[in-house]
This record gives structure tokens, sequence and C-alpha cells, in this order.
């Protein structure tokens, strides 16, 4: 009997030695932000924050009509992994951009603002902080000329 006493406690220790040292999964900021040109929202845009440091999962997330967005690490988690990001913004041309039309269900070609560049893509470093980040993104002027003259060719 008492060994079976001992055996049960020395299982139960174990078991909960195992059980400590679980998590629910990586260590997640929740990202959410605006990205801008020249202070103008830029709608549709994606974002991709790539962990540099320590490396892992990305976080991504397109941008909505007024620009903001809010990352996504999988379907069911928002946020980013907590570190060091290469962030890129991309924006797509015209023909390439389909989004749900919320009335209908379908997808459509939405309407863009005056002085939309298509094909742009900017990086940043961000640092994503446990908890809660609103990380804004500002596009330069000059990236648009780069563009411009990229699409040229």
């Amino acid at each position: 009997m008492r060994k079976h006493a001992l055996l049960l406690i020395a299982t139960t220790i174990l078991t909960a030695g195992f059980t400590v040292g679980c998590s629910d999964g990586p260590k997640l900021g929740r990202v959410q932000g605006t990205i801008t040109l020249d202070g103008a929202p830029v709608p549709f845009a994606y974002v991709e924050f790539q962990p540099v440091d320590p490396p892992g999962t990305y976080g991504a997330a397109y941008s909505d009509e007024n620009g903001q967005y809010d990352l996504l690490f999988t379907r069911s988690k928002k946020g980013a992994l907590v570190g060091k990001h290469e962030v890129r913004v991309r924006t797509s041309s015209v023909d390439e951009i389909q989004i749900e039309d919320k009335a209908t269900g379908r997808m459509i070609t939405p309407p863009l603002p005056p002085g939309y560049q298509p094909r742009l893509e900017v990086t940043f470093d961000r640092e994503v902080e446990p908890g809660s980040n609103v990380i804004d993104l500002e596009i330069p002027a000059s990236a648009t000329v780069q563009a411009r003259q990229r699409n040229v060719r």
C-alpha cells in the first residue's frame, strides 16, 4: 500500500511539472495601426511583420478603406511575435485588388483615391512589445517617385 501511495505521489509531481512547463503558444503582441502616404490613408495595402530577432512566423493583414490594419498571426489569433521585425508594406495595381462587397458577397475591384500609387513596396524596422501595440506606418513621398520609375521601365 505504501509503495502505491509513493508511486501516486511521484506521478502527480511529475505530471504537475510537465503541465507547468506547457504554454499557450508563442508570446504575441496585438498590433494595429494606420498606413498613410503624405498623411492620407492608403487603402487595401498588404502589411507583413516578419520577425528578425528572434526569427519566426510572420503576422499579416490588409488595410481597410481608411488605411487601418489589425494584424493576424493565425486565423484565430491576432498580433505578431514579440520582438524586432522587418515590416513590409505593399500595394497592388488596380486590377490585382479584389474585396468582398458586403451587400452582395461578390468580389469587386474597389474605387481607389486620386493619386493612388500602384505596386509600391516599402520596408520599416519596428518592434512589437507584449500587450497592445499601435504601429502607424507613414510611407515617405520619395517611395512613390521610386515606384513610378520602376513601373515605367
